[in-house]
């Protein structure tokens, strides 16, 4: 059974967070967060340009970080 859309966007935000990719520097590779989360490339890819839509995220060249927005929303969840 395949996860919902939205169980994907989860996990991504979540394994961002658990990466601490917070910033430029600690940028995640598209090719290596697709790899832990289980996902093709271009699946993940889009699901990183919604949430860059949405202002989660923010990409440089092939990697991607979560916004200040991003942390508030995700540490308020476990709190």
């Amino acid at each position: 059974m395949e996860a919902s859309y939205e169980s994907k966007i989860r996990n991504i935000m979540q394994v961002l967070h658990s990466l601490a990719a917070i910033d430029k520097e600690r940028a995640v590779k598209l090719e290596d967060l697709a790899r832990i989360v289980g996902l093709r490339i271009d699946e993940v890819r889009s699901i990183v340009d919604k949430l860059k839509v949405l202002g989660y995220v923010n990409t440089i060249n092939d990697s991607v970080h979560l916004t200040s927005t991003a942390i508030i929303k995700l540490s308020s969840i476990y709190c």
